[in-house]
Parts: C-alpha cells; sequence; structure tokens
C-alpha cells in the first residue's frame, strides 16, 4: 500500500505508539494522535502535544478524523476493558460498534476483529505498527550474546507447543515454563503481571523462569502483536528469569539497541523462533 500523506495513531498504553510516532515523522507522515484516556502513556509522549479522548467517545473521534481529512488509522498500545462496554450507548457511533462488537463476541479476538470492521465501515484504512516502523519485528536467532542452554531448549520448544495449543481458545500471548513446569499463562492481567506471579511461585533452581510469546493462530496481525522492551527485561531481572523466546517476524521489539544491551547486562537471553 502506498504510505498515507496523514494517519491517525489510536494510542494506548507502553511505548509502541510513540515508536510509530517518531517513525512516521521521520518519513515526513504528518500524525495526529488520538490519546485514549486512561490507557496512553504521557511519559511516552513528553514534549508532544496530543489529545485525550474517553474510550467511549467514538462519535467525536471520528468526526474529528473526517474533519481532518485522516482516512489511514494505526491501533498501537496496550488497552485494558477497565471501561464498561455498556458506555458506548451514550454514543451513537458507539452504539454501532458495540452492536458489531456483540455480534462476534466478547473474547479478545472477537472484540479487536468487531473494532477493525467498524473502523473500515467508516472509511478508515488500518495500518499494522511495523509497516510504518519497520524496525520493531524480531528476526530469527538470537539477539543477545546470550543464547539458550540445551535445558532451555527443552522448556523452550514445550512452552510454544502449549502456547500455541491453548492460544486457539483465545487465552493469552505469553506463558512461564521452568525446568518444564508450567508456572503461569498470561491472562487479564497482562504479561507484567504474570512475570511478577510466577517469581512469586518459581522454583528455587540455578536456572531461571523462561517467558515465551507468540501470536494467537487466528488473530488480526494488524493489531495486539506481542511486544517486549527494555521494562519487560526489567521485570525478568527483578524476578529470576533467565531469558525470553519470542516468535520472530510477529512480535515488536521496542528500544532496539537499548532493550538488547539492557538484556546482555543482566545477563538474559532473548531468542527468535
Amino acid at each position: 500500500m502506498k504510505k498515507p500523506n496523514k494517519i491517525a495513531i489510536f494510542a494506548g498504553d507502553g511505548f509502541l505508539p510513540r515508536h510509530v510516532y517518531d517513525a512516521c515523522r521521520d518519513q515526513g507522515i504528518e500524525v495526529k494522535i488520538i490519546g485514549l484516556e486512561g490507557q496512553v502513556s504521557s511519559e511516552a509522549f513528553k514534549g508532544v502535544n496530543y489529545e485525550v479522548f474517553p474510550l467511549h467517545a467514538v462519535s467525536k473521534i471520528i468526526k474529528i478524523l473526517n474533519q481532518d481529512g485522516i482516512t489511514d488509522v494505526v491501533l498501537a498500545g496496550k488497552v485494558c476493558r477497565s471501561t464498561s462496554l455498556s458506555k458506548l450507548l451514550l454514543d451513537i457511533k458507539g452504539t454501532k460498534l458495540l452492536t458489531k462488537i456483540m455480534r462476534y463476541g466478547l473474547n479478545d479476538n472477537a472484540i479487536l476483529t468487531a473494532i477493525i470492521k467498524f473502523l473500515e465501515s467508516e472509511g478508515l484504512r488500518l495500518w499494522p505498527a511495523e509497516s510504518l516502523a519497520k524496525d520493531l519485528m524480531v528476526s530469527k536467532g538470537a539477539l543477545t550474546r546470550i543464547e539458550p542452554s540445551k535445558e532451555d531448549w527443552i522448556d523452550i520448544k514445550k512452552g510454544m507447543k502449549i502456547l500455541k495449543d491453548i492460544a486457539q481458545h483465545d487465552i493469552g500471548q505469553s506463558l512461564v515454563i521452568q525446568s518444564g513446569l508450567i508456572l503461569g499463562i498470561e491472562a487479564a492481567e497482562g504479561t507484567d503481571a504474570m512475570i511478577a506471579r510466577c517469581g512469586m511461585i518459581k522454583q528455587k533452581e540455578e536456572t531461571g523462569p523462561i517467558l515465551i510469546k507468540a501470536v494467537k493462530p487466528k488473530q488480526d496481525r494488524r493489531v495486539d502483536l506481542p511486544c517486549i522492551g527494555s521494562a519487560t527485561i526489567e521485570k525478568l531481572h527483578e524476578n529470576g528469569f533467565r531469558g525470553i523466546a519470542v516468535e520472530a517476524k510477529v512480535t515488536l521489539l521496542l528500544e532496539g539497541s537499548k532493550t538488547i544491551d539492557e538484556a546482555n547486562s543482566k545477563g538474559i537471553f532473548i531468542y527468535g523462533i
């Protein structure tokens, strides 16, 4: 697809929206940030002017995009479902969106599918984050000086197989495994909370747990791809983890060299499968 002249970033939590913003600006693309209230990271957008909207202010957001002549959008960053879906009924376009959500279902994949269909029905074209910020994708192989041991590989292969099996039921994008034992599977609390939870119950061995991340088999790959960054590495280090194995070419690496340097300094491997 030909790169747009203008684009809107629906910005949730984390630094992914800022990475996309910077990449667009570097390519001469005019950017409008739609900060999602209670989600967008003010730290990520220090020094940048942007507007913040409640999650249910759908009509207002669509109106602003139409007024600004924006037909291309990207969804970037985490969004927790802290706002009741019923609030969408307070908004005309929100009611339309809620109808689509109820039609597709209330699991994560279904909600994302409904949102995508809604945006497309409003004449908007959705861009994957990595198509705009091409340096984000994790490549195959070791990203760090440290590589998985033979024992680590046994856990990685088992963990990836289990994760792919359960992901078919729209249950999480990550799990934690240690010496063949599954310590935790990501649920609604998110990856960081799962890492902390597993850190409390890990086995007292020299070899720490491993975090495994992969996409869900049926998910739309334009949104909600698994991400890792320097904050992930810090969390793993705090909780005594050995490393992280991710599905290559579909996992996003934020703060590239900083994240890799952080992992090297803390003795944590990053490997793309």
